[in-house]
């Protein structure tokens, strides 16, 4: 999960719905340049990053899979909303990225 989602949410996706999830907080990626952070999750193979970050939905667009991505396109808003939204569809995310044919999956706010 990427740095500018809080590292609660990783945690709480983790807790609660079983999905392993780490922050780049605890990876400590949160100096480290998106195109950086693509190529090792790319080594890593199965690995679907999630952001609001649009460079890495240009970097997935541009360079291909893996990693695949969830791309939060809601801006700001409290922990409990982003995490809200995330639980609602996250299941439904990994099974078009990993089974389906998609290569970015997104999540607005409604």
């Amino acid at each position: 999960m990427d740095e500018n989602i809080s590292p609660i949410i990783a945690k709480w996706l983790t807790d609660e719905i079983n999905v392993n999830c780490i922050s780049f907080h605890f990876l400590k990626f949160t100096k480290t340049p998106d195109v950086e952070v693509y190529e090792r999750a790319r080594s890593k193979k199965r690995v679907i990053i999630i952001s609001k970050d649009s460079d890495f939905r240009e970097l997935v667009a541009w360079r291909g899979t893996p990693p695949e991505l969830v791309f939060i396109k809601f801006g700001n808003c409290s922990n409990k909303k982003v995490y809200e939204q995330l639980k609602s569809k996250i299941y439904d995310a990994m099974e078009h990225l990993i089974y389906g044919d998609l290569d970015i999956f997104e999540i607005n706010k409604d």
